[in-house]
């Protein structure tokens, strides 16, 4: 696996590069295949507090986690069990629904912590459905305030596009754009 750090606010020391490097290695025996998995740590302090996001990825799956604590070590482990939760509950849903052959072909499945998720939790209770009209994106975020959601999905007038757009926890806004 290899480990790219980004850090604002602090310096990175060795001790925390190696603890990073233990603890979210240990998620790359989940990857199987040829291609080289990758591990994205972001580091930085806001109000005292150590926030530790880790995106570990390869070409075909990405898992994410972000943990905030006073103590660095303390947000790694954080990070960590939320990754661990994470692989779980993808554990279940492909046991209960084998027809995820491409994202099964990429995992192994044998390693993942057997835990299983509550059926109940795992069940969709809403659909909707979406006329996309072409719009740009300050009219995109317009209506996402008036509707006073946290994303909003919509054609992008000038791309064609369809692109959710979304607001960050730092309060800034990020547009996904999905190509197909």
């Amino acid at each position: 696996m290899r480990f790219e750090y980004v850090c604002k606010d602090l310096k990175l020391s060795e001790a925390m590069k190696r603890t990073c490097e233990n603890k979210f290695g240990n998620f790359e025996h989940y990857f199987k295949g040829d291609e080289e998995s990758k591990c994205l740590v972001t580091i930085s302090i806001l109000s005292n507090e150590k926030i530790v996001e880790a995106t570990i990825s390869n070409k075909s799956f990405m898992l994410r986690a972000k943990a905030a604590d006073e103590d660095f070590y303390s947000a790694v482990d954080l990070a960590c069990e939320k990754l661990n939760k994470q692989m779980r509950k993808t554990k279940t849903r492909l046991t209960k629904n084998s027809k995820k052959n491409s994202l099964k072909e990429n995992l192994l499945l044998e390693h993942i912590i057997s835990d299983e998720y509550d059926e109940e939790s795992l069940n969709i209770v809403k659909k909707k459905s979406l006329n996309l009209a072409p719009m740009d994106v300050e009219e995109a975020l317009t209506r996402m305030d008036a509707l006073g959601h946290s994303f909003f999905i919509y054609l992008d007038s000038s791309t064609g596009l369809v692109n959710v757009l979304y607001e960050r926890e730092d309060k800034g806004y990020g547009v996904i754009e999905i190509h197909q």
